[in-house]
């Protein structure tokens, strides 16, 4: 990271802690705010298979949706008096005291979401482990749209799933069931989730950082460029491929469980692929593979979607219509600037004198760059000779 980086992210994360100050916590930017910074997390997620492993995943919403019905499942637990039930599809109300009730309990619970879409992102990566290009995004989506369908499996099936994910009516979280942190209860106009998620978004941010200047993060840009050239030269690439989508999804499920505290619903119906094409989109606005453009690309993206709500001289678009507004941004996008807004910035220096010196006379393992004594006469005798 450079230091126009960091100052530049110092200035943003001041702007992020004051700006609900002077907003109002209960106001109508705040809570967009909230909604652009649980997006972006999932943005970053995202980024880390599409930008940094170089693979096209459309199902990615799979991890949003199951970060999100974990959370709500958790949330539900409750202790009565013969045992431990949940009020997720049934029609009436579960009687008790919620399990996980306890102050900084949602800590807990997102940690098991991340970890629960981790391990949803080993065993969806397993069986694509061999698939590249247009054949892995095919996969990737035919494989949300699977647990799409059979999230709202009923009674009329083989198998009833309403009881977990609430079926077509979704997960509704009761009041008594809504988590606290610091004795504040997280709703949407509490600065308490506000400043969590910004820690979570920032978290994030280091997270995806860190792994991109590592030797894994090294590895995957490998990946990215020539998966073959990159295998020759000794990377472990299904190896480097699964921690990329264990990370991916836990980022995601993190995502997916804040999506639950801020909507307090979770309707599986609205988690449709659509959701993977919005978020891809912020990915490809930004520019693949680019943390600080991923960011912007993805709150742009959202802040346009909550304007397009607005009604301007009682002229409005119509909520069908706003995914073509989406393709028209990126279609000009990609004529003017395909590398997307703020693509990733690759610094280099030029070789020293000393370390020039070191690769000429220095054993190397594969390749010895000093030409022998004999070879070297020869040549400088044909060019006294071409002379």
């Amino acid at each position: 990271m450079s230091r126009t980086d960091a100052v530049f992210g110092a200035l943003a994360l001041l702007a992020a802690i004051v700006f609900p100050w002077l907003a109002g916590f209960r106001g109508t930017l705040p809570n967009v705010a909230l909604y652009v910074g649980i997006y972006m997390i999932l943005a970053l997620g995202l980024n880390v298979v599409v930008g940094f492993t170089g693979l096209l995943d459309l199902g990615y919403v799979a991890f949003l949706a199951l970060g999100a019905i974990v959370t709500a499942l958790l949330l539900s637990l409750t202790r009565t008096e013969s045992g431990i039930d949940w009020a997720i599809g049934v029609s009436h109300d579960v009687v008790g005291e919620p399990l996980l009730g306890f102050d900084g309990a949602i800590l807990i619970i997102l940690l098991a979401a991340g970890l629960a879409c981790a391990l949803l992102g080993v065993l969806r990566g397993i069986p694509t482990l061999r698939v590249r290009g247009d054949y892995y995004a095919i996969v990737t989506l035919g494989i949300a749209e699977i647990l799409y369908e059979t999230a709202l499996w009923d009674d009329t099936n083989l198998l009833n799933f309403t009881r977990v994910t609430g079926g077509a009516f979704g997960i509704k979280l009761p009041s008594s069931h809504v988590p606290h942190l610091f004795g504040q209860k997280l709703y949407y106009d509490q600065p308490v989730f506000y400043y969590l998620v910004l820690a979570l978004v920032v978290s994030a941010f280091l997270l995806t950082h860190h792994l991109n200047r590592s030797r894994v993060g090294r590895a995957m840009a490998a990946i990215r460029l020539d998966e073959t050239a990159a295998r020759a030269c000794g990377v472990d690439v299904s190896r480097h491929k699964l921690i990329a989508f264990a990370v991916s999804g836990f980022v995601g499920g993190i995502g997916g469980g804040l999506y639950t505290l801020w909507s307090g619903t979770v309707a599986v119906k609205g988690l449709d692929v659509w959701q993977s094409i919005l978020i891809l989109c912020g990915v490809v606005l930004g520019g693949m593979g680019s943390i600080r453009g991923t960011a912007v690309g993805i709150a742009g993206l959202m802040c346009l979607g909550e304007l397009l709500r607005e009604d301007f001289g009682g002229v409005s678009v119509p909520p069908e219509a706003r995914f073509l507004i989406y393709g028209l941004l990126l279609i000009i996008v990609m004529r003017f600037r395909p590398q997307g807004l703020l693509p990733p910035v690759r610094r280099s220096r030029a070789v020293t004198d000393a370390e020039h010196a070191a690769l000429t006379t220095g054993h190397a393992r594969l390749y010895d760059l000093r030409a022998p004594a004999g070879a070297a006469a020869a040549a400088g005798a044909d060019a006294v000779e071409g002379t």
